[in-house]
């Protein structure tokens, strides 16, 4: 395994991509806290992508950064695994999500910090309990938290996701290149002519369909 295929980056927040079939939810309430707790206490938990810059872990981190207006993030690319080992990523981080509480030890991490630094993090109930007779802590009060906070996507999200889908990206971008040789112009346009006659379509629609063939997207 390469560095290259791990690596830490800085990416714009639009290219980021939600993963479309994500299972964990996010309502507005938690995303509010996820942002609070970045504004608070800063951005060390990077979102972590896919080689396609697809979300792994981090939907609830990149919808925060939105309502707090952070234009570039930091990225952890896993290039490194493959599209089934992404998929058990994902599953398996929501899965590690939604825990058990050990009370006692959350009774003895408590004690050593200013709960007025939790507010916004934790709501003003659960501030109260925390701020109760710790020794009679019961982990349902953070159950209907969690549960809320799992209840509902938020719909902004689906939004933003069919506006870059439907977003004209130039084809420069696409490429990652501007322009080539004039000598290898004949070259191109020779190709064009084969796909556009293959595929049945002009210009776009055969280049996109020969680029899916190959990536062996039936869509």
């Amino acid at each position: 395994m390469s560095d290259s295929e791990i690596r830490m980056e800085y990416w714009p927040i639009d290219s980021i991509v939600p993963y479309e079939l994500n299972s964990k939810k996010h309502d507005k309430e938690q995303v509010g806290k996820i942002a609070t707790s970045i504004q608070r206490f800063g951005f060390d938990q990077p979102i972590v992508v896919d080689k396609d810059g697809v979300i792994i872990k981090g939907h609830g981190r990149r919808l925060a950064c939105i309502q707090l207006g952070l234009r570039v993030v930091p990225v952890l690319v896993r290039a490194d695994l493959t599209a089934e080992q992404v998929k058990a990523a994902r599953v398996a981080d929501n899965r590690a999500a939604v825990g058990d509480i050990d009370t006692a030890m959350l009774k003895l991490e408590l004690e050593g910090i200013d709960l007025d630094d939790l507010r916004g993090i934790f709501d003003d109930k659960e501030l109260e309990f925390l701020d109760a007779d710790m020794t009679e802590m019961s982990e349902d009060a953070f159950a209907d938290d969690l549960d809320q906070a799992l209840a509902a996507q938020d719909v902004a999200t689906q939004e933003k996701m069919q506006v870059a889908a439907d977003k004209r990206v130039p084809i420069a971008k696409a490429l990652g290149f501007k322009d080539i040789a004039g000598a290898d112009l004949i070259y191109v346009n020779r190709l064009m002519a084969q796909l556009e006659a293959q595929y049945g379509a002009r210009g776009e629609g055969a280049f996109v369909g020969f680029v899916k063939s190959l990536v062996g997207d039936k869509s």
